[in-house]
């Protein structure tokens, strides 16, 4: 990708104009020229991994239950809305996909890379080699466009280990103990959120890494970026900023 020129990642797919992490989010995003997307996985009590953000499903689909603890039958019976009113008006509840439908689909469109990230809740229920065994035989045909990433240093350390897996580390905090555990990682991306950057770009820690920052809505400040060199830019107005 060109230095200088932001290169748009699909947050959750296309969450300004549809239920995140959805199918049809997703198909948009692509329909639209999205070239890199980011997903989020939950295991559910039989180790089915979905995709969705949060454990808690309160927010999104207005259950007080937890997708870590429900059978997929259970999983299967919910709906999430679009959470911002504004544009969601023609726009029907969805179930919550499973990954291996995601992947379905990916297979066909094999100039998309996937930033998939394993959340926490799941790997602190299940631990890590239930987690990392539930996910990696359900990407097996289209692991080549996927990066499996986390917060978790040690679940990106064992990916590592298998050697046949992109991984990307995210960070929590710009401090002196997380540069360190990125130099000893040694992840093919490197995320942060735009609000744990240095104040100053010149001062990214340098290694054999590729920066992806979250999240950026407006061109002009996503160029700003690029032109400090961070390109891999995740939006939720992927279709927006494409066009811009």
């Amino acid at each position: 990708m060109a230095h200088g020129v932001p290169c748009f990642v699909a947050h959750r797919g296309y969450p300004a104009l549809y239920p995140e992490n959805s199918l049809v989010g997703i198909q948009a995003a692509i329909l639209a020229g999205a070239r890199y997307i980011e997903i989020d996985i939950q295991l559910s009590r039989q180790l089915t991994p979905y995709l969705c953000h949060d454990d808690d499903l309160r927010r999104l689909t207005g259950h007080n239950v937890y997708l870590t603890e429900l059978q997929d039958d259970e999983i299967d019976k919910l709906t999430v809305s679009c959470l911002d009113i504004t544009y969601s008006a023609d726009i029907k509840p969805v179930p919550i996909p499973r990954l291996a439908e995601f992947c379905r689909y990916l297979v066909q469109h094999p100039q998309v890379t996937t930033f998939i990230e394993i959340k926490f809740e799941s790997i602190t229920r299940f631990g890590l080699n239930k987690t990392i065994d539930a996910i990696l035989p359900v990407i097996e045909a289209v692991h080549a466009q996927c990066v499996l990433i986390s917060f978790d240093w040690e679940l990106i350390a064992l990916i590592k280990s298998r050697q046949m897996y992109k991984t990307g580390w995210i960070i929590g905090h710009w401090t002196d103990e997380q540069s360190a555990m990125a130099a000893r990682l040694q992840p093919d991306y490197l995320f942060s959120s735009v609000r744990c950057l240095p104040e100053k770009l010149d001062q990214l820690w340098p290694g054999p890494w590729q920066w992806v920052i979250y999240t950026v809505d407006d061109y002009a400040t996503a160029l700003d970026y690029a032109k400090a060199g961070i390109t891999l830019i995740e939006t939720d107005t992927i279709g927006t900023l494409l066009a811009s």
